[in-house]
């Protein structure tokens, strides 16, 4: 009997359920923790007198803590453990806040948002991997789309939450926000988050099959006298090295290619749009405003991705917003200067973004075997992000060298195209696979 198969292959169980929703709630507070120096960026360089390439170091600094959180400590979930793992990132984004409010010049602020986001980057991949696991197969696209959603909300609070906060008490008030919303899930992921199947069955720590058999008897499901068997396939993976080998490194580099380029874009989009907006109209507000019709819009962006993949496959729903984003990006820039038309169209921008992670996010724990879900996901995300931190570094260079915004926006159409193109090719080979090859799997 395959346990894992049959329990995706049946309804979601009340335990599955609770447990992507604290994965959705951990996304919404990654968001909001991610935003809020984006939110602040105005109000924190006119206070610090900030120019566009220190500002866009700052930006970056939270994705390298990101980059090496997914790297370095996601790989640790297919050795601690899913849950303890979440528990330790969760403590690392917490002391990351609390400390960026005491803050008391740059150099500072950055240091503690790379703390802070390594401990959003080894949650972020993480939680990929642990919802795809408790998902069942028939909602797993629908569920990554409202977990993405999770991502877009948190940021739009933040959003909402800077608007009057900044004015009244400064930047430094949404950081007391961002850390007292870790701190309080940081309790509920103590609390309430079960540790994944998957884990138990494959990596057998101490006490497995007790801890299994808790876990059955929540799902009301009969427990085991042993554990399963495990294939010849399981008991040989040998981390990175795996996953470097043969037609699996083809995919595996292409991957990272698809989703660096990706994400990329939608770092500067989600860094960079309410400075642009707030200097180009000389209103900060404006700006604040301009990140939230975004946010909002990555919201039903990922409700529409949710809605959309219970009739279609979610690699088509990523390739087709793919190169809508891209089509997007360049309209953007077109109508960058009408305040109007531009707040719009930033709002679809939203949608389309989004919609591209929802779509990574659910086609990509798939491609991997459990045993190395977490190292294959983590490096993905990791080897992403340190593409990704060029990208608001880059757009402040830009700016010093004289660059227009619009251009700007024109310019990042391109790598959501490479990216359209890489993911087709990983697909592709993931077809060609041979049953030999510990490889990729097929993907939803």
């Amino acid at each position: 009997m395959d346990i894992l198969k049959e329990i995706r292959t049946a309804p979601m169980s009340r335990l599955q359920i609770r447990a992507v929703t604290v994965a959705i709630a951990l996304m919404l507070i990654d968001g909001m923790d991610v935003a809020v120096a984006a939110y602040a960026a105005p109000a924190l360089s006119r206070t610090w007198g900030l120019d566009p390439v220190t500002l866009g170091f700052l930006l970056s600094s939270g994705l390298v803590g990101m980059a090496a959180g997914s790297l370095f400590l996601t790989p640790f979930s297919d050795k601690i453990g899913r849950r303890r793992m979440m528990l330790v990132a969760l403590v690392l984004v917490s002391s990351g806040m609390v400390l960026s409010i005491f803050a008391v010049d740059v150099v500072q602020l950055m240091a503690y948002r790379v703390l802070a986001g390594l401990g959003i980057g080894g949650m972020i991949a993480n939680l990929n991997v642990y919802t795809s696991e408790y998902s069942s197969d028939k909602r797993r696209g629908t569920i990554f789309g409202l977990y993405t959603a999770g991502f877009a909300i948190g940021a739009t609070l933040g959003g909402f939450i800077a608007g009057p906060l900044i004015p009244q008490f400064g930047w430094r008030s949404v950081f007391v926000v961002g850390a007292a919303a870790s701190l309080l899930m940081l309790a509920v992921t103590w609390r309430f988050l079960p540790e994944s199947l998957d884990y138990l069955i494959t990596k057998r720590p101490p006490n497995a099959l007790s801890r299994l058999n808790v876990i059955l008897e929540q799902m009301r499901r009969p427990t085991l006298a042993e554990l399963p068997e495990l294939s010849s396939n399981q008991q040989t993976q040998r981390g990175i090295k795996t996953l470097l080998t043969g037609r699996m490194a083809a995919q595996t580099l292409l991957l990272w290619l698809g989703y660096g380029l990706m994400i990329a874009a939608y770092y500067f989009a989600s860094t960079w749009t309410p400075k642009l907006i707030a200097t180009s109209s000389g209103d900060d507000s404006l700006g604040v405003t301009m990140g939230l019709f975004v946010n909002f819009g990555g919201i039903i962006g990922c409700f529409i991705f949710s809605i959309l993949a219970v009739f279609l496959r979610s690699r088509h729903l990523l390739l087709g917003s793919l190169l809508a984003s891209a089509l997007i990006y360049v309209v953007f820039g077109m109508a960058f200067n009408q305040t109007s038309v531009a707040i719009i169209i930033g709002a679809l921008l939203g949608v389309v973004t989004s919609a591209n992670v929802a779509g990574f996010y659910a086609t990509t724990p798939a491609l991997f075997p459990a045993t190395l879900r977490g190292t294959g996901i983590g490096w993905m995300v990791g080897i992403g992000r340190l593409v990704s931190i060029v990208s608001p570094i880059l757009v402040g260079y830009l700016l010093a060298g004289g660059w227009r915004a619009e251009n700007i926006f024109m310019l990042f159409g391109v790598p959501l195209i490479a990216s359209a193109v890489a993911m087709t090719a990983v697909w592709s080979l993931a077809a060609k696979k041979t049953s030999a090859e510990p490889a990729l799997v097929k993907i939803p």
